[in-house]
């Protein structure tokens, strides 16, 4: 969740709440309890909801793993790669035990290089 998106839920958030909690100020002692009783039990079915849905929900990333690879040679400006080239969306990027790469005129890359 981006800051901007954080802010707003926490201002939503204090909004709410200053409502609500004028709303149960004017009202009776018990039409009070009535109505706080309700409003819990709605704001604990719905937070068990987004729960359950936060854990279902795809991470969005992808995790990178790369190990024991062989050797990999490059001529003429190529490239050669043993090890891992993701996107920056890449999650978790783990890289052991690679082959050697080789390249004349060109790049190597036995790690993890980052792909824009």
């Amino acid at each position: 969740m981006r800051g901007g998106d954080r802010r707003a839920v926490l201002v939503t958030t204090v909004l709410v709440l200053a409502v609500f909690a004028g709303a149960l100020s004017v009202l009776s002692w018990d039409r009070a309890n009535q109505v706080a009783g309700v409003v819990s039990a709605v704001v604990g079915v719905a937070a068990l909801g987004v729960g359950v849905c936060a854990l279902l929900a795809p991470s969005g990333s992808t995790s990178v793993q790369v190990c024991r690879t062989g050797r990999a040679t490059a001529t003429g400006g190529g490239d050669a790669n043993t090890g891992a080239v993701a996107s920056s969306s890449a999650g978790a990027v783990s890289v052991g035990e690679t082959g050697d790469a080789r390249a004349d005129g060109g790049s190597a890359n036995t790690g993890y290089r980052r792909q824009e």
